[in-house]
């Protein structure tokens, strides 16, 4: 994967999002606290493709495609989507090899005939208000058997005070904050049982949720200072300890994944 070239000519939200990408890859001097928490997503992420190549694999707002990147490079057929045309774009110049395909879609509309062992919808859940629509359609793509994989922030984190996606009340009274790009664009979050229980309705199987990211990664509670000055594998390690602590552990998780199968 090639670093980004800088084009001042690039929209406002493509700078901003070379910005990200910058200090989440290229330079870990700007903030080294993101550097680590975005190097440890990626790390839970590639994991769960199991060491096996050659896997169909759909991520679902890819913004600037690090993940669906680094999965092409590792030998697995990647399809990379996003409803943002410019990030599509801004991605593909980081292109070095591997099977990858750009889909510039929305989810919920687009028609896709492929099919996946492994479908990624990283932060996206957050900034939809039908999330059980989103559900079912996206593991109508997967193959028997296959994955999906929904992350979102922990509404159960002691440091979050946004309502949970139950206590919203009528749902639709927000579509107008539908699709909203960045972080500041969450409005509720979920916790583990709501969404286990959507994935289940959906009709997926082996439904599990995993928390992970406490402040040792995520840099929370001014812990971001620490990360000037520790080496990473001491942070995940104290971050580990830490998430295994039974209850205290969900509550200093920063973000929730739940996985479910295709019969």
């Amino acid at each position: 994967m090639k670093p980004p070239v800088y084009d001042q000519n690039w929209p406002e939200e493509v700078k901003a999002l070379y910005r990200h990408d910058m200090q989440e890859m290229w330079d870990k001097t700007v903030a080294p606290h993101i550097w680590n928490q975005y190097h440890n997503q990626l790390d839970i992420y590639l994991s769960l493709t199991g060491g096996e190549r050659g896997l169909d694999i759909l991520d679902i707002g890819c913004a600037q495609g690090t993940l669906a990147l680094l999965l092409a490079e590792r030998g697995q057929r990647v399809r990379a989507m996003d409803i943002r045309r410019q990030f599509l774009d801004y991605a593909a110049t980081r292109y070095e090899k591997g099977d990858i395909g750009f889909i510039c879609g929305n989810a919920l509309e687009i028609d896709i005939q492929e099919r996946f062992d492994l479908i990624f919808a990283n932060q996206v859940i957050e900034h939809l208000v039908y999330p059980l629509d989103f559900i079912r359609r996206t593991a109508s793509w997967l193959k028997p058997g296959g994955r999906l994989v929904v992350t979102t922030p922990n509404a159960d984190y002691l440091m979050t005070d946004l309502p949970t996606f139950g206590e919203l009340g009528d749902a639709g009274r927000f579509e107008h904050l539908q699709f909203s790009a960045d972080g500041d664009g969450h409005f509720f979050a979920y916790n583990g049982a709501e969404l286990e229980a959507l994935m289940t309705q959906a009709g997926l199987i082996r439904v599990e949720a995993r928390y992970f990211e406490s402040p040792w990664i995520s840099g929370h509670m001014k812990v971001r200072h620490l990360h000037r000055l520790a080496p990473a594998n001491f942070l995940r390690g104290l971050d580990s300890a830490t998430l295994c602590i039974p209850c205290l552990g969900r509550k200093l998780a920063h973000q929730l994944m739940v996985t479910g199968s295709m019969p």
